[in-house]
């Protein structure tokens, strides 16, 4: 576990269901993103959300929602997001996860914090799930990599260049090309990749790479 979910590890171990909103607030003081789920049904997809916080965070790759089937990405839900909470079911101790991966439209790398949250202490499994977040990435995609044409051999050089802070002109001398040849590909990437600046076009072309 690394240093910074270490931190928040032993506040979250005191999490008090009767006063989960104080609880995660203070949870909170380490942590970004923070969840409690209650596991009402033997479905995940039908687990509740208790309270939740800092999810501003995740700028627009998650809402609120009563839920976890509420959720408006399927696949991020049950491919992800739910696999990470059984993980901690299971083992009936934190878990830490590191994920990469494409939520909702967003390039999101982070790590988190799973732990479950018995109601009773004698209750036979966990009650409760309680998740906490730390983003380390977070880049909106203007549509999913699957969707985008794939880039050129040049497109991708290109921006391998201007990623390492090349100018127009300085990438333009590094190939061999003109200035109007670099421009064209750095904007041919940028509507392939859905990007509005070059600059983003860079993250989402590394996002893309780091999911495979």
């Amino acid at each position: 576990m690394d240093a910074d979910l270490a931190r928040a590890l032993p506040v979250a171990l005191d999490f008090d269901l009767e006063r989960p909103g104080e609880s995660l607030r203070n949870c909170m003081r380490y942590m970004q993103v923070g969840f409690l789920l209650e596991i009402s049904e033997e479905n995940p997809l039908g687990w509740r959300y208790g309270v939740d916080a800092g999810v501003e965070r995740l700028r627009g790759a998650s809402r609120v929602v009563d839920r976890l089937g509420e959720l408006p990405d399927p696949k991020f839900t049950t491919g992800l997001l739910i696999p990470t909470y059984m993980d901690a079911v299971a083992a009936d101790r934190p878990i830490t996860h590191r994920v990469a991966a494409v939520g909702n439209g967003t390039f999101l790398a982070y790590r988190k914090l799973t732990i479950p949250i018995r109601a009773a202490t004698r209750s036979a499994r966990p009650s409760h799930i309680l998740t906490l977040t730390l983003i380390d990435l977070a880049i909106p995609l203007a549509r999913p990599p699957e969707e985008a044409s794939p880039l050129t051999s040049r497109q991708r050089e290109c921006l391998s260049l201007a990623e390492s802070g090349l100018l127009t002109k300085q990438i333009a001398t590094e190939l061999g090309v003109s200035e109007k040849t670099v421009e064209l590909h750095l904007a041919q990437a940028r509507r392939k990749l859905g990007a509005r600046t070059t600059a983003h076009a860079i993250a989402m072309s590394m996002a893309t790479a780091m999911i495979g």
